[in-house]
């Protein structure tokens, strides 16, 4: 972010905006732009359900994404806390090593079997600019950031259209 002069605020949770302004615990700072996506909550249907909530009320569930004190129920992706470090993400790929362990686990609990599919904590990422991308690669032993290159923007684009073309 500092190589393209892109400030940086981090580590305060936001407690509200004004027109030309965040604050935040810690402080607060002037912006021209803000852009807010909110997805850190929980969905607001979670409130009328039995599900234990995380602190930051997502479902609560273990390593083997099974719903902590349910029986035959697992969540995977955006709507689950999972044990892992901070930088797990939450969606796309990680969503689908969870998705998978996930139904494992179920099939494996209705058939009385031992439900003990984990999955592969990982971040892989190219941040692309349209003219040349970065690629990011994280787990919790490695860290890996390569500089941006066109290379990645079009390997990105070959991986996008080479994913989605099974849902077409």
């Amino acid at each position: 972010m500092q190589k393209r002069k892109i400030q940086t605020h981090l580590g305060h949770k936001m407690k509200a905006f004004e027109s030309n302004k965040v604050i935040t615990e810690g402080g607060e700072f002037e912006t021209d732009l803000i852009i807010f996506m909110p997805g850190m909550t929980g969905n607001q249907w979670f409130d009328n359900s039995k599900s234990p909530r995380s602190e930051d009320g997502l479902v609560k569930a273990n390593q083997h994404c099974k719903v902590e004190s349910m029986n035959a129920v697992y969540v995977a992706g955006d709507s689950g806390s999972f044990p892992g470090p901070e930088w797990m993400p939450k969606q796309a790929h990680m969503a689908n090593l969870q998705a998978k362990a996930a139904a494992k686990n179920l099939l494996a609990e209705l058939n009385n079997q031992t439900a003990d599919a984990t999955f592969q904590i990982e971040l892989v990422c190219i941040v692309d600019s349209n003219d040349k991308g970065m690629m990011i690669s994280r787990t919790e032993n490695i860290n890996i950031m390569l500089p941006g290159t066109i290379l990645f923007h079009w390997t990105k684009r070959l991986f996008e259209w080479w994913y989605l073309r099974q849902y077409k």
